[in-house]
């Protein structure tokens, strides 16, 4: 349980790493909670961001090791710097390059091919070598907080990974940490009233540390980025920003979204309650690698994943080529 507001932690740090953890668009959901920190309460800031992006930008199952990115500066087993000039191996560049193009910094990419645990042993030393002392997660939907039996989820295991490794943080090796979601139900995979609910038992167990809104600058800030990035759930809040309200589809159409004020928030939370009312980071606070933290979450009962869904469209594609050949 953290007896500090959100803002009370930040002027307690010296440096903050700020990530987006639920994929490579979650970064530019990160942008308002880095710009508050940096440019309100005037503390040093790394943007963070995972090498997990959606298919439409890398057509492979999965996120990219840092071994098949070109022009990064390697930091550890998991980390490294990211430049405008990132890309995955001959192919594409990453929601991050963009971001680095635009603020003229650079930004830490993690790699999650190696499970929370080898993740964790990456970031501790990253941490260490860049002088951070808090972490704080951004997963841009709020499936963050899902418990696994909620029928619209379709991306559990990146957030849920990331999940344990910032309670690991915090429990294990007292760094401050903080979990945070933005766009409420922005990715259309959790309802609102799901959402709501466990919030509020996140709150009653004394782990609800505050909510921020979004500014006109941060809006700015994040439509420029968008120009060159793709991403949809991070445009849902700043269109609720400039008044749109009601439902829109996403995802060519396969997800519903409720768009409202209620979508330009991002709230934050102590990952020790979150992820102790989380069947998902629990089940995968031990694993070692990707493939090994999706298997366990086939075993509590999820039967598909974010990345069972890419290696379903990999096949689906490959079939096709075949037939057309």
């Amino acid at each position: 349980m953290t007896n500090h507001s959100f803002d009370r932690l930040i002027n307690n740090c010296k440096k903050a790493l700020v990530i987006g953890i639920g994929g490579g668009g979650d970064v530019i959901g990160s942008i308002p909670t880095a710009y508050y920190i940096k440019n309100i309460l005037r503390k040093e800031v790394i943007l963070g961001s995972l090498t997990w992006e959606r298919w439409l930008v890398d057509p492979s199952p999965g996120p990219r090791s840092l071994e098949e990115l070109e022009n990064i500066e390697i930091l550890s087993y998991s980390t490294g710097l990211a430049s405008f000039s990132t890309k995955i191996r001959g192919r594409n560049f990453l929601q991050a390059s963009y971001v680095a193009e635009i603020l003229k910094e650079k930004v830490l990419l993690i790699d999650i091919t190696g499970g929370v645990v080898n993740v964790l042993k990456g970031l501790l030393e990253t941490l260490k070598q860049l002088d951070i002392d808090l972490v704080v997660g951004v997963d841009v939907g709020g499936d963050v907080i899902a418990r696994g039996k909620e029928p619209g989820l379709r991306s559990p295991l990146a957030d849920s990974l990331m999940l344990a490794v910032l309670a690991k943080l915090k429990t294990n090796y007292k760094i401050s940490s903080v979990v945070g979601f933005f766009g409420f139900g922005s990715d259309g995979e959790l309802k609102h009233e799901e959402l709501l609910k466990y919030l509020s038992d996140i709150a009653a167990n004394g782990g609800y540390i505050g909510a921020k809104g979004i500014s006109f600058e941060e809006v700015e800030l994040m439509e420029k980025i968008m120009i060159k990035a793709k991403t949809e759930a991070s445009k849902i809040p700043v269109e609720a920003f400039k008044g749109v309200f009601g439902e829109r589809t996403i995802r060519k159409g396969k997800r519903q979204v409720f768009q409202s004020i209620l979508s330009t928030l991002t709230f934050y939370l102590d990952p020790e309650v979150v992820f102790k009312l989380s069947p998902l980071a629990q089940a995968l606070k031990d694993s070692t690698s990707l493939k090994k933290a999706n298997e366990q979450l086939h075993e509590i009962g999820i039967k598909m994943t974010e990345l069972d869904y890419e290696i379903e469209m990999e096949k689906n594609k490959s079939k096709k080529e075949t037939n057309f050949s």
